[in-house]
């Protein structure tokens, strides 16, 4: 999915607030654990991949939208820029092979149909090492939300620079029959003395457990298995998250 540029502009500044400190640890000690090449796939901003790159992991990020990967190169020394590009993981096709691929943040919601979500799969299954593994998560519906929907609400508020401040207001509404969300981010921000806004719209596909587990079934990949969170636990009533940890 392509983000708008200004979608990329305050994706940091957002999420560091609303991400940080829920998924970091799992995914970055999974990289600097692999003893060959990491491929991030849906690398964005770099939220994940530049400590990865930090800690010496020999690792590669690949995403959709080059607004994202705009701002991504923007953090990069020109030298290490080859190791991030914009490519669709549907039909990804890079001449390396991977002792580690992950997909965090839910990046499979992102891919509507049946038929690209198995593509996916089987192009990640063709960019594994022997033994490789592949890591990716999605949340865990929520039921009374997609029953209920989300109406305006303000889920960010902050600076985006000295004095600046900004806002984001989410409105979500599930289709219970496609399995999708549609999502409406609205952005307000101070800028040059006056209010700005902007607004993006998008679907977003969520999935359960059994269909999960079918959708590998029928892929190229094995499951090895699914935890309910990052810190590696069973999946309960609780959980919140899908975390799923794939090989060939």
């Amino acid at each position: 999915m392509e983000y708008p540029e200004f979608i990329a502009r305050f994706y940091d500044v957002i999420y560091k607030r609303v991400r940080n400190g829920t998924d970091n640890d799992f995914f970055l000690t999974k990289a600097s654990q692999s003893r060959g090449k990491v491929l991030e796939i849906g690398v964005g901003t770099g939220r994940l991949f530049l400590n990865a790159l930090n800690r010496g992991v020999d690792i590669y990020g690949i995403d959709i939208s080059p607004s994202m990967i705009h701002v991504l190169h923007g953090k990069m020394k020109p030298q290490t820029r080859h190791r991030a590009w914009v490519e669709d993981a549907v039909a990804m096709n890079i001449d390396m092979k991977f002792d580690l691929i992950l997909a965090p943040f839910r990046m499979l919601s992102h891919v509507l149909e049946v038929e690209d979500q198995l593509k996916f799969f089987n192009r990640v299954a063709d960019h594994l090492m022997p033994d490789g593994q592949f890591i990716f998560d999605l949340y865990v519906p929520d039921l009374s939300i997609l029953l209920e929907g989300i109406e305006q609400y303000k889920d960010f508020e902050g600076e985006y620079d000295k004095g600046k401040r900004i806002q984001r207001y989410v409105t979500a509404h599930a289709d219970l029959i496609r399995q999708t969300t549609h999502v409406t981010m609205k952005l307000c921000w101070e800028e040059n003395g006056n209010e700005v806004s902007d607004t993006w719209e998008f679907d977003m596909r969520f999935f359960f457990r059994y269909e999960i587990e079918h959708l590998i079934a029928r892929s190229n990949l094995e499951l090895i298995t699914i935890y309910g969170d990052y810190r590696e636990n069973e999946l309960s009533k609780d959980s919140r998250d899908f975390v799923v940890v794939c090989t060939q």
